[in-house]
């Protein structure tokens, strides 16, 4: 298994998903000031489609961690942490990781530490988890594993044509990534991309309005900005997090 940012993760358990679930989580965010700098428009795109949706199941894993991914060891462990927009969800690869990993693109908006180079720049992520056809992750998974799902697809009458069904997989703990949505990002080079680490706390939504098709390069005023709290649901201030967390150290 591979170690993530020095951290070495061990499985405890991966739920069994025998269901046909559809969820898709609509956040309301509020709106902060924002200018636009530049004139270069990007679309927003995502892979998953409403067809894809209806056609997914989720399936979550819980994670015991020999480190906790606080503010402060994730903040030591990346390269850039920064305000980014999500641009594109390209797909999911299996591999990677024991829940895949989610690639895509972002737009950098604003850089609050590392890396000053990718300020204004579409970079390429990538993150743990994601939705991908079953027959593609099932080849990746233990035989006893496959059997077992067989035998309780089988037990219930669940018939389930494998390349048509996709499996919507996450750490327990962490958040999906959603196109067209900007969020405060920890991020560590990975060879030719970055990898947002830190789970929920390495990824967290700014309360801005959600691009629909279009974005454009914004600088946001980050005295009026505030981020989501993943355990709460509530949004905080960016200013507080950032005077406790990044310009401390």
């Amino acid at each position: 298994m591979k170690k993530k940012c020095g951290i070495i993760i061990i499985a405890v358990s991966l739920l069994i998903c025998v269901s046909l679930v559809a969820v898709l989580k609509l956040n309301t965010s509020e709106k902060a000031k924002a200018e636009t700098n530049n004139n270069d428009v990007y679309e927003v795109k995502s892979y998953i489609t409403e067809d894809i949706l209806a056609n997914s199941q989720d399936c979550k894993t819980d994670l015991y961690l020999l480190e906790e991914f606080t503010p402060d060891k994730i903040g030591n462990d990346a390269d850039v942490i920064a305000l980014a927009t999500v641009l594109t969800l390209d797909g999911a690869d299996p591999n990677g990781s024991l829940v895949g990993m989610t690639n895509g693109t972002m737009l950098v908006n604003n850089v609050l530490k590392g890396e000053n180079s990718v300020n204004g720049q579409v970079i390429s992520y990538s993150k743990p988890g994601g939705m991908m056809k079953m027959s593609e992750w099932e080849k990746t998974q233990p035989e006893a594993a496959n059997l077992k799902r067989q035998y309780l697809r089988e037990k219930n009458n669940v018939d389930v044509d494998l390349d048509k069904t996709y499996v919507n997989l996450a750490i327990s703990g962490d958040i999906e990534i959603e196109a067209g949505k900007s969020y405060l990002v920890y991020l560590k080079k990975n060879l030719d991309k970055y990898e947002i680490i830190g789970l929920g706390n390495g990824l967290r939504e700014l309360n801005v309005t959600q691009a629909i098709s279009k974005v454009s390069l914004q600088s946001f005023d980050i005295n009026t900005l505030k981020i989501k709290n993943n355990e709460t649901g509530e949004f905080e201030s960016l200013k507080d997090y950032m005077d406790m967390y990044i310009n401390n150290k």
